[in-house]
């Protein structure tokens, strides 16, 4: 049994077992995460913190669609962006890592989900994913600390404008 990769079959355990070690050890959790494996048990994990997500902003949204919008936004992001931050990574700094190494990055980053429904402190809560890819991000594209955090730093705002892009400015307002 490894604290870094979520297993299924041991249920909520399980899923609790490897979201406390991202919470808490970040950077031992991507130290020993496999980055290759399939993207089952990454993507299994990170679809309960986005259901978890859902079903806790629909408690605190204004609205039911504002909660839906929310929760569409930030799966789009997470399919988007794991490409994105991987394409930055490559061109500008010759990063080693593959797209599935970066998808299990940002898949187990998803853990801040869980937090990122609560009003204001949710904020904090995506400060601390991005904080999570900036960490999984060097060890799978085998980047120092400069070329990582300018790899998240470039990625954010391309995948904002990419998400501007396909949704349209109004929609993105609407939610922020």
């Amino acid at each position: 049994m490894s604290d870094n990769e979520f297993l299924p079959q041991e249920g909520p355990k399980g899923f609790l077992r490897v979201w406390k070690k991202i919470m808490t050890d970040p950077q031992g959790f991507y130290r020993e995460m496999p980055s290759s494996g399939g993207f089952d048990k990454p993507i299994f994990f990170l679809a309960i913190c986005g259901v978890v997500y859902l079903l806790l902003r629909v408690i605190v949204a204004e609205t039911m669609t504002l909660a839906v919008v929310s929760f569409f936004l930030v799966v789009l992001a997470y399919v988007l962006g794991p490409g994105i931050l991987m394409l930055v990574a490559q061109t500008l700094f010759q990063g080693k890592g593959d797209y599935e190494g970066t998808v299990r990055v940002c898949a187990y980053a998803g853990a801040c989900l869980v937090l990122a429904w609560l009003p204001y402190l949710g904020v904090l809560a995506f400060v601390y994913t991005f904080y999570l890819i900036f960490l999984g991000a060097g060890r799978v594209h085998n980047l120092d600390s400069t070329k990582a955090a300018l790899t998240v730093l470039v990625s954010l705002p391309v995948t904002w404008l990419v998400l501007m892009f396909v949704l349209g400015k109004r929609v993105l307002q609407y939610v922020f």
